[in-house]
């Protein structure tokens, strides 16, 4: 088997991700520019790249957060012959990623973007849906907060909260105002009704990609922690309660930690041309926290004992096979839930 090297493996999800790992009989070595890991790597420091990381390796990329990321790794990639996984879930970085797909290609390795909740289980929610030719894709995101309150998740929450953003509109990218919306869901029980507010995510990228009919694409989030659903909502219309969030961030984080919820919801509303929409869902008492990291573990195990056929950028709906990912969360403890017309 390859070296598996998970980056950010000292932080909550690429904890989480090496972890997932070693219970498949795996042995990932841990990367982090922090003291402590197996590698001491910076994502950003090419010296410290090259220097630890070999032609061949697998690599697992959970250093965000992404929006703050160059390309400094995926270059060394193409540069040093290894293959990256990344769970990025930033429009920027994902166009950034794209913008390299030439010399990907030319070097022979892989890349597998948005191997995450966003964007492969996005992808594999469509695929279950059975509509080949999806007209709109919106995505829910309810997540644990008590679990996932970290200073990656809340710079990522934060970047889209007043600003402008990006969304896949009438089959192009089109501006919008981050949490200046919001909308419900209507998931079948045990999830219920549940409403969402508007963010920019990588899916806008990523689906069309795969899915050319897809006229609009939507990223919908609940923080899942009390109060703040509002307080980022009053902050779209007051600039200066944005400033005194960003800056009362690390409170507000341990708040949530401490008060936040354990369940958490990743839904999907897929629209074919005509009639009503599939709505799919999995629903987590606690370990919901996992499912980001699930697609990426299950690629890069494949990766590592040479199972993954395609190389290059790898198309968002050849990273994992979709069936297996669901089997997988379910075996995780998160429950699918699905209404059909």
């Amino acid at each position: 088997m390859r070296r598996i090297v998970v980056l950010g493996g000292l932080g909550f999800f690429g904890g989480a991700a090496a972890d997932l790992l070693r219970s498949k009989g795996a042995r990932p070595l841990l990367a982090s520019r922090r003291p402590g890991a197996d590698l001491r790597v910076d994502a950003e420091d090419r010296a410290s790249i090259r220097a630890a990381l070999r032609p061949g390796d697998v690599v697992l990329d959970a250093a965000g957060p992404y929006q703050r990321r160059t390309t400094a790794l995926l270059e060394a990639a193409v540069e040093g012959g290894f293959d990256v996984v990344d769970l990025n879930e930033d429009l920027g970085y994902a166009e950034r990623t794209l913008a390299l797909r030439p010399r990907i290609e030319a070097a022979g390795i892989r890349v597998l973007a948005g191997c995450s909740s966003v964007s492969a289980i996005s992808a594999a929610a469509v695929r279950r849906s059975g509509i080949a030719a999806p007209v709109r894709v919106d995505v829910f995101l309810a997540p644990a907060s008590r679990f996932t309150a970290r200073p990656s998740t809340g710079a990522a929450l934060l970047a889209s909260v007043g600003r402008p953003i990006r969304v896949w509109r009438d089959g192009r990218l089109s501006n919008a105002t981050g949490w200046s919306e919001s909308r419900a869901f209507d998931f079948p029980p045990p999830v219920g009704r549940m409403r969402g507010w508007l963010m920019e995510s990588a899916d806008s990228l990523h689906l069309p990609a795969v899915w050319p009919s897809l006229r609009g694409v939507a990223f919908w989030v609940d923080t899942h922690a009390p109060g703040t659903n509002a307080m980022f909502a009053a902050a779209v219309r007051r600039p200066l309660l944005r400033r005194l969030l960003e800056r009362g961030q690390p409170l507000g984080l341990a708040l949530a930690r401490r008060f936040g919820a354990k369940a958490s919801t990743l839904g999907f509303e897929v629209a074919p041309p005509e009639g009503p929409p599939v709505r799919i869902a999995l629903a987590a008492r606690e370990r919901g926290y996992v499912a980001p990291v699930v697609p990426a573990a299950l690629a890069v195990k494949a990766m590592a004992e040479d199972r993954l056929e395609p190389r290059g950028l790898v198309r968002l709906d050849r990273q994992v096979d979709p069936d297996l990912l669901f089997r997988e969360l379910a075996s995780l403890g998160l429950t699918l839930v699905e209404a059909r017309p």
